[in-house]
């Protein structure tokens, strides 16, 4: 059996966590509201929202495509939170908030382990970005959108004729059995 996580929960944590790292005082200078003429004011309680919102939406698009099987969770969670900012801090709403997150992660995360390891970290989480972006165009195995049927149906094929399981397999191994069993006698 596969068993691939969900980033569902990891967006969740990380908004909570998000929340709460703003209102700090290490935190309050990643903070900017759109239209606000680069005034400074408080996180309020669902500034965050539509952030979270938007990075539910991708992982709704994700989780259709290969990304889950190739990266973490927490990956695809902090990827999707990003990109989420991108586009929620591109709409020109007025209320919106804009999170620079890569210098959450890079402060988050400062002292707690190697400057390597977060760089590491972050050079991934952006090329994970990258192929969350697209998705739209149908790469990765993304259902949600278009896909080119004649590629699909050439997989199917090849899946197809190298499979390694199922009924034929099993009479296979049988007749295998029964000839081992006709040259030791």
């Amino acid at each position: 059996d596969l068993l691939v996580f969900s980033p569902y929960k990891t967006v969740l944590a990380y908004t909570e966590d998000l929340r709460t790292f703003l209102k700090s005082e290490k935190g309050k200078g990643l903070l900017s509201f759109s239209g606000q003429h680069g005034e400074q004011r408080q996180l309020a309680g669902e500034d965050l929202r539509p952030i979270h919102d938007a990075a539910m939406q991708i992982c709704d698009d994700v989780i259709v495509s290969d990304i889950p099987l190739l990266f973490a969770p927490g990956e695809v969670g902090l990827a999707a939170l990003m990109i989420a900012n991108e586009y929620v801090g591109s709409g020109g709403d007025e209320s919106h908030s804009s999170v620079d997150m890569m210098g959450y992660v890079r402060s988050r995360f400062h002292g707690a382990v190697n400057v390597s390891a977060v760089d590491a970290v972050t050079h991934r989480v952006s090329k994970l970005g990258q192929m969350i972006r697209e998705l739209k165009e149908g790469k990765y195995g993304c259902g949600n959108y278009e896909v080119n049927m004649d590629t699909l149906k050439g997989l199917n094929k090849k899946l197809k004729k190298c499979r390694a399981w199922g009924p034929a397999d099993k009479k296979e191994g049988k007749k295998k059995k029964k000839k081992r069993k006709a040259e030791d006698a």
